[in-house]
């Protein structure tokens, strides 16, 4: 803990000690670095860093929602013009033990020479009760997977700030919470992101204004049965880097986690499968039964190319106008995977290679939003539209 030069209290959190100098005429200097750094309250410890609201300022955020305060008459003569500005109203969507909130802020400089007014867009997350900072984090994070599906690029936290009762200070004998500025390495955070404009990004707020509130209140609701599926999407997103190969393995692995996790996930009803096992085991020399239970141990789930068809399957007609040749995709894509799973040379010629694995991978994704804007609530003719809208080849595969 220490103050800055301004007067702020300032904390380290995660911090270690990097370097200690010692200069004449005998000053002692020592650099650290730390994982986050708290500017305006101090923390004693870790259990003490709990946070009941945050602000956070996404990149895109102000083009994503797109919706600004500012009004300008025309001049009715050339001596003037009139600009007015009003804060918009808050948009809010109430969920169990929280609110998000898409509020706004703005910012006035005043000189003889010039005015200037600039508006800011912040996410608000005010809880019920204070939550720990791994919490807080975390909520942070899914936020950001939010928009960053609906922007169709990579979304980071520019700037975050918290309420706290640990930073509770009195005027007046009135009580009140100056916020506190969190800042946090983020290693994929680029320097300078790009800005999307809101007609080149895949799910604008103004598509979903009316319906806001469903959409997040089902994008939270079902949080805990999809996370592993929105882990694995979004990391080919905040890590382009990574080769092609592993991008294309982790949108296969994504399609069989929401399989797994929406879908039947065996071939046989339980009794039927365990029934099957016991007579093969039976037909099994004793010194292999052991090695091929082990290799039978997951031989009830559905194989990928099952998996692809059942997908196939729940879209529907819309599968069916937005893939041209279904059966066509699913055996590149199974053969793809098992190629770069199994290296088998037998494969190399029906795998997907250069350009058209990177076209395969880009296929998945559509397929992968296809059905995450089916667990948002979009019906078939919404999604069609919306896949159309952000596809330049829609009928390619």
């Amino acid at each position: 803990m220490g103050i800055s030069a301004d007067g702020s209290f300032i904390t380290l959190h995660e911090c270690f000690e990097t370097e200690s100098k010692m200069s004449i005429p005998g000053f002692l200097t020592s650099s650290f670095y730390a994982n986050r750094i708290f500017v305006g309250a101090h923390f004693t410890k870790k259990e003490d860093v709990k946070f009941r609201q945050l602000d956070v300022h996404y990149s895109n955020l102000n083009e994503w929602v797109n919706i600004y305060g500012f009004k300008h008459q025309p001049p009715s003569d050339e001596r003037g013009t009139a600009v007015s500005y009003a804060i918009p109203e808050p948009v809010e969507a109430s969920l169990d033990n929280f609110k998000l909130s898409i509020v706004f802020k703005a910012k006035t400089s005043v000189k003889p020479e010039e005015v200037a007014i600039k508006q800011k867009t912040y996410i608000r997350i005010a809880y019920t009760e204070e939550k720990p900072l791994d919490e807080c984090l975390k909520m942070i994070y899914h936020i950001g997977n939010f928009l960053t599906f609906a922007v169709g690029e990579p979304v980071y936290p520019l700037s975050v700030e918290g309420i706290t009762k640990a930073n509770k200070q009195k005027n007046n004998d009135k009580e009140f919470y100056p916020p506190v500025k969190i800042f946090q390495i983020s290693p994929y955070l680029p320097r300078q992101p790009k800005t999307i404009s809101p007609y080149n990004m895949f799910l604008p707020f103004k598509d979903i204004s009316d319906v806001f509130r469903d959409v997040i209140k089902a994008w939270f609701g079902k949080m805990e049965q999809l996370e592993p599926v929105y882990d694995l999407y979004f990391g080919a997103f905040y890590n382009p880097h990574i080769y092609l190969q592993h991008q294309f393995s982790n949108l296969i692995q994504a399609v069989e986690a929401y399989h797994r996790r929406t879908m039947k996930n065996y071939e046989l009803p339980e009794e039927e499968h365990a029934k099957r096992l016991e007579e093969i085991i039976k037909a099994t020399p004793s010194e292999h039964k052991e090695w091929l239970k082990n290799k039978l141990a997951y031989s009830n789930e559905p194989t990928l190319r099952r998996r692809l068809k059942d997908i196939f399957g729940m879209l529907g007609i819309l599968s069916k106008e937005i893939y041209s040749d279904e059966d066509q995709f699913i055996s590149k894509v199974v053969d793809t995977r098992n190629y770069l799973t199994h290296h088998d040379e037998k494969l190399k010629e029906k795998a997907a290679q250069g350009q058209e694995l990177y076209d395969l991978a880009k296929e998945l994704e559509k397929l992968l939003k296809m059905c995450m804007l089916k667990e948002l609530g979009f019906d078939q003719d919404q999604i069609k539209t919306l896949i159309y809208r952000n596809s330049a080849e829609p009928n390619k595969n």
